[in-house]
């Protein structure tokens, strides 16, 4: 299981990476979609801490408590942008040089 408190804590000042906004409520969001538990995730605990996206509170809301949708296709859905979202994350954080990747052209 990967924890990393400096993952969590580089999304501090950040935008969201959903929808852009920038008011200090971005904080490092688990993925809660429909393979969390493939990810690690479990009763009492959160996925790996690279299953994460930088999301302001109105957005985490949206995936964590109305994420659900009323149907499967809905549920994909916002598994998917979640999933994307993490993505987007994950490239952040190589940019900003929290995540180092040997062997990378830019090194």
């Amino acid at each position: 299981m990967i924890r990393s408190k400096k993952l969590l804590a580089a999304a501090k000042d950040q935008a969201c990476v959903n929808c852009g906004v920038r008011d200090g409520t971005i904080v490092a969001a688990h993925y809660t979609g429909l393979r969390a538990s493939q990810l690690g995730k479990g009763t009492g605990h959160k996925p790996h801490d690279l299953a994460i996206a930088d999301l302001c509170h109105k957005c985490h809301y949206s995936f964590d408590v109305a994420g659900g949708g009323s149907t499967f296709e809905k549920k994909i859905d916002k598994s998917e942008q979640f999933l994307f979202n993490i993505i987007k994350t994950l490239i952040r954080r190589i940019d900003q040089g929290v995540i180092k990747i040997e062997g990378t052209r830019d090194e």
